[in-house]
């Protein structure tokens, strides 16, 4: 058995807000971690997202999806605990077929992408973003002193031509 207030605060909103279609929600999940500058907070991201995801985007998703999500998400989480001071939230964001994952940390500078060798431990993570995401950025927060950054990724089966 899992203790929620060990491993952050969980926050579910469902918006309903008026696109192009009228029909369309936008769907969000939220977690604050417990110790979120510690590297511990990558595994208890992962859970969440394990235990989030498919509440989030159903069962229609495409097939790699889920580990699409949770090797970027452990990117930008170990990256906020190696580079920013530590992660202070986490969100998810689905809007019709297009999923935002959103990482803030503590510090203002912007990622960016390095060219690891193969001997490098660090230094594919934002390639891997940039490879795997429809688009992604920065985003300075209003509320506090940090950044976040967000990734978008298609929730869209792929058919075979």
């Amino acid at each position: 058995m899992t203790d929620d207030s060990a491993i952050g605060s969980h926050t579910s909103t469902v918006h309903a807000r008026r696109r192009e279609n009228p029909q369309q929600r936008i769907r969000q999940l939220m977690w604050r971690p417990v110790g979120g500058g510690r590297v511990a907070v990558v595994g208890r991201a992962r859970n969440w997202l394990t235990r989030s995801l498919p509440r989030l985007v159903g069962l229609n998703a495409r097939i790699q999806l889920g580990e699409d999500t949770e090797l970027l998400l452990s990117e930008l989480i170990t990256n906020a605990v190696l580079y920013a001071g530590g992660v202070t939230t986490v969100r998810l964001r689905l809007t019709g077929t297009v999923l935002r994952l959103t990482v803030c940390d503590h510090a203002t500078a912007t990622p960016t992408a390095r060219t690891a060798t193969t001997d490098d431990e660090h230094g594919r993570g934002i390639a891997l973003v940039t490879a795997l995401a429809v688009r992604w950025g920065v985003e300075r927060s209003r509320t506090i002193a940090g950044k976040c950054v967000w990734l978008e990724l298609s929730t869209a089966a792929t058919s075979a031509a």
